[in-house]
């Protein structure tokens, strides 16, 4: 449930939203920096309940995947602002998701994420080689 104020009602095209349609903005997004958007089910009785959250570390989105368990994460999408133009966002549709170790001296471990279009990348676009260790998500 979400209260509504005045001062946040937004005016969206008729287009959109429909003739006599209110709006209000729920988010706003103060950071440019890249975060997860990751979706999970939990079952309450014979109920499943969409959850929702916005992760700006690896270790938060780590630490909520093993609590939740990789069967319950159902949609991952990973938001961040456009290089060429970061006041505006591109969001990704992950469909996989490795655990991997930088090639460099550090071996800093790191997720390596894959979108929709096969392109493999990491959280922030850390410009480093990888080894690839094993896929964590989804769990076949």
């Amino acid at each position: 449930m979400f209260l509504t104020m005045d001062s946040h009602e937004e005016r969206i095209s008729s287009m959109l939203a429909g003739p006599g349609a209110r709006c209000w903005r729920t988010v706003q997004l103060n950071l440019s920096i890249p975060f997860f958007f990751p979706t999970w089910v939990v079952q309450e009785d014979d109920l499943e309940v969409s959850e929702r959250a916005l992760l700006i570390y690896e270790s938060d989105f780590l630490d909520l995947f093993e609590s939740v368990g990789p069967q319950s994460l159902r949609h991952v999408q990973y938001l961040a602002p456009m290089e060429s133009d970061p006041d505006r966002w591109q969001i990704r549709d992950i469909r996989k998701i490795w655990s991997a170790t930088s090639a460099d001296a550090d071996q800093v471990e790191l997720l390596v994420l894959e979108d929709e279009s096969g392109a493999q990348f990491t959280h922030y676009d850390m410009r480093t080689s990888f080894s690839i260790r094993h896929q964590i998500w989804p769990v076949n």
